[in-house]
């Protein structure tokens, strides 16, 4: 420890204990102030790759065509669907959620235009057009006539036509989209590494400050929209089988979990502390100090969060549980600690005893909170934006812990000075470190092979793990989100979008043999001017391909491949809303004539349906909206973005640089791409930094590497265990290696701090080695036994990624425990790294 600040200590803290406190006070009141400020983000952008071209073009296609700003709610009465009965009820659910301010539009079965097959041509179209709301209507064949409509199966009504979905539209915010497109093209600048202007930076910092409360305004719309129509479906209890959907559900029931997770992570893990701080020093003062420096780190951790605006994710939502976690170990090494001096040291005073304690743990837990700090640091290399701001929290909120248990630990031991020996037996307690010591010195050779037995079979299974997970599988199967996924997943079509934009490009060099004669003739013959009233395409405006027979034969031919596959759901284009006109026109397709005039023909609220949302007319653009089965178990999401790339290509004859994948799907599919070069990256990073500040600490590159190998055998054990049982990585689980290691690896600093200083005691290895086991094995197995008793807590979480997260970690904790105690012990015997000198 510094002399300067061995002075600090004794001038300050020492001898003007209360003023210091109180000073120490005030400054965590301010900081805690900010506790209000404190907020939550599970919106869609925070699960997909920071500067993403992908996300880009997302918004510029939503722009065009709409947002997934909507919500879908599944109604299944327990009667017949289309029975007089069902349909007021269905009425009645749709008036509700239409008279929500915030509901821009509502689309049901109840406002889908019918018609009979049979009786109907393109020429009464509009007075041969029915609606089931219509008076008089005949419900029977109403619901032949629906069922009939290809379109709308698997949309509004299932296969077995008795659920149908009714989607809410919410309003938009043209004004988000606008101030996000500056933001882009500023922050764009920024990551092409172009200097900014001061003028640019302030923009860039009031517009995110705009963004933040545009955004904040439309969860708050978002949550009362989803609180009404939830409070609508009590209703229908026992009517009707109603589940709500979409992705601003997912959003909101998400932020829900993050909060519900706080809060049971937090009060979950403060109580675990409790019971096993009681049972391990069995003193009620101990317990005090030790839970008020965890209280007052959280809080300010949580006042600082607020205070510089980092909202926390889903990923970072066991970030109190976390920081209470490390400051229990820091403090647990402290208090052991003390309790060693207090026995080795009677002849110091108890101010004398508690400098020695924070002066002898100051060097080894500022080194273990400098490999926490690094193992969390390496998260930031990550692409995944809510990944990299939960190493900045941790970052923040480890340094915040070590600096907190340093001061206040000293304060609340002065404040009330008092003798705290504890001459209980504690040799049956540690048992197992006793254990761990025979085992390292009679079975040497025997550890040593079976870890490298252990590593062989880690290596091995984590060349099985995978990235193949589905958004599905991240809920609990008695959740909503779950529920309303599986039953629109099943039975109306799918979940995920993925659409594909195709440009007028792909289509265009089919038509290069026609020449300005043949345009002008077949989209504006003079014969057509004057019969029907309908208008033509002006001569000058150039001919829309894709609204053509080719085109639409084109349209068609990618429809069905891309309805035939395994994984896909519902597909919807220009050409499945065309089927509708067809079956109209007897089933027969539309020549030129009849497309060109298609627009002015049919009723707008069919080409509402129909055309609109599929054809940009000024671009001659196709927009395709496949809904994907993310519950199939077959769901490969890069198989099937190769076959479709595949089919266009090939069998379509469309070049790549004419078709575009969009959607969050895609934009999902990146994140999880990018989990492999992350995963990567952290545990690079982890390994690098470690293995260099282990050089420097221990003054050995052989001692730095035995060190690291018990602490990347307990990372790699759970990462093979994930590979062998088939558990794919996420975005929580890519984690568990680096915290893993750089939490673990605190151990073997204390040990090896601690045998170096036996070793120049005694001289002998073995002797070494049994006081470690004695001594500091008994604050690493109390810490450790805190640790993994702490991320068990996780476990309580609805969300299946926490879970994961929780079980594993703990797993990788209790089995580098149990190398740093046998493995480490057995190489430093084998190899003899130290020198007596």
């Amino acid at each position: 420890m510094p002399t300067w600040l061995v002075r600090f200590y004794q001038n300050f803290i020492v001898k003007h204990t209360t003023i210091t406190f109180l000073i120490v006070s005030v400054i965590i009141i301010i900081v805690a102030s900010h506790m209000s400020s404190f907020r939550m983000d599970a919106s869609a952008d925070s699960l997909v790759l920071e500067n993403d071209r992908s996300l880009e073009y997302y918004r510029e296609v939503k722009k065009k065509y709409g947002t997934d700003d909507y919500l879908f709610i599944t109604f299944s009465p327990y009667k017949e669907l289309f029975s007089e009965g069902s349909i007021k009820q269905l009425t009645a659910l749709k008036e509700q959620i239409a008279s929500i301010p915030e509901v821009e539009t509502v689309i049901s079965l109840i406002d889908a235009p019918l018609f009979n097959e049979k009786t109907i041509s393109l020429a009464t179209i509009v007075d041969d057009i029915y609606f089931i709301k219509d008076e008089g209507v005949d419900l029977a064949q109403a619901k032949k006539d629906l069922m009939a409509i290809k379109l709308y199966r698997n949309l509004l009504i299932s296969e077995d036509g008795k659920t149908t979905a009714i989607q809410a539209n919410l309003r938009g915010n043209k004004n988000y989209f606008k101030l996000n497109d500056e933001l882009q093209a500023l922050q764009l600048k920024k990551f092409q590494k172009q200097s900014l202007t001061p003028y640019e930076i302030a923009v860039m910092k009031n517009l995110k400050s705009e963004l933040r409360l545009l955004s904040d305004e439309l969860s708050k719309r978002n949550e009362k929209v989803i609180k009404t129509i939830r409070s609508f479906k009590a209703t229908y209890s026992g009517i009707a089988e109603v589940h709500l959907g979409g992705i601003p559900m997912i959003a909101h029931d998400m932020v829900e979990f993050v909060k519900s997770d706080l809060i049971v992570f937090g009060v979950g893990v403060f109580l675990l502390l409790i019971l096993i701080q009681s049972f391990i020093f069995r003193k009620v003062r101990w317990v005090i100090i030790t839970l008020g420096c965890c209280f007052v780190t959280a809080i300010t951790a949580i006042g600082i969060l607020g205070w510089l605006d980092w909202p926390v994710t889903v990923i970072s939502s066991n970030f109190v549980a976390l920081l209470l976690i490390i400051t229990m170990s820091l403090m647990i090494h402290l208090i052991v600690r003390y309790r060693q001096v207090e026995r080795e040291f009677c002849e110091l005073s108890y101010d004398e005893k508690i400098i020695e304690t924070v002066k002898s743990m100051f060097v080894p837990c500022g080194y273990t909170t400098l490999t926490t700090i690094v193992a969390f640091g390496s998260l930031m290399v990550s692409d995944i934006r809510p990944v990299a701001d939960f190493g900045k929290m941790m970052i923040m909120g480890v340094s915040l812990a070590f600096v907190i248990a340093f001061i206040l630990f000293p304060l609340l031991m002065l404040i009330k000075k008092k003798k705290t020996v504890d001459e209980r037996k504690e040799g049956a307690f540690f048992a197992f470190t006793n254990l761990l010591a025979k085992i390292s010195d009679q079975w040497r050779w025997q550890v040593a092979v079976l870890s490298l037995v252990m590593a062989g079979a880690s290596a091995w299974g984590i060349g099985y793990l995978s990235v193949d997970n589905r958004f599905i599988d991240y809920f609990k199967t008695d959740t909503e989100i779950y529920q309303g996924m599986k039953v629109i997943d099943t039975e109306l079509g799918g979940t995920t979008p993925l659409e594909i934009i195709i440009e007028r490009g792909a289509i265009e060099a089919d038509f290069a043999f026609l020449n300005e004669d043949d345009e002008d003739d077949e989209f504006g013959d003079d014969e057509f001017e004057d019969g029907d009233g309908f208008a033509e395409v002006s001569p000058k405006e150039s001919p829309k391909l894709w609204l053509t027979s080719y085109g639409i034969d084109k349209l068609h031919k990618i429809q069905d491949f891309l309805e035939e596959l395994p994984v896909t759901g519902k597909v919807l284009s220009l050409a499945a809303g065309l089927q509708i006109v067809e079956q109209i026109n007897n089933n027969q397709r539309l020549d030129d004539f009849e497309l060109s005039l298609l627009e002015k023909k049919i009723p707008k609220d069919l080409r509402d349906q129909v055309m609109s949302p599929f054809y940009d007319r000024e671009n001659d653009e196709i927009r395709f909206l496949i809904r994907v089965e993310e519950s199939n178990p077959d769901l490969n999401r890069n198989k099937l973005l190769a076959d479709i790339s595949k089919f266009m290509t090939e069998e379509m004859k469309i070049s790549e640089e004419h078709f575009h994948f969009t959607g969050m799907l895609i934009l999902y599919n990146n994140m999880l791409e990018s989990l492999f070069e992350s995963q990567i990256l952290t545990l690079g990073v982890v390994f690098g930094i470690i293995l260099l500040m282990f050089i420097i600490l221990f003054r050995s590159f052989q001692l730095a590497l035995i060190g690291m190998l018990p602490n990347l055998i307990g990372a790699c054990f759970v990462l093979g265990l994930m590979g062998w049982s088939g558990i794919p990585l996420d975005m929580m689980t890519i984690t568990i290696a680096a915290i893993s290691i750089g939490i673990s690896v605190d151990n073997t600093i204390h040990y090896i701090h601690r045998f170096k200083t036996e070793f120049a005691k005694c001289g002998d290895y073995t002797k070494a080695m049994y006081t470690c086991h004695d001594t500091i094995a008994r604050a690493m197995y109390f810490t450790s036994i805190t640790i993994i008793a702490g991320f068990s807590v996780l476990m309580l979480s609805n969300f299946m990624p926490s879970i994961y997260f929780g079980i594993f970690t703990s797993l990788a904790m209790l089995v580098a425990l149990i190398a740093n105690l046998t493995l480490l012990p057995v190489l430093l015997l084998l190899i003899r790294p130290i020198n007596k000198d």
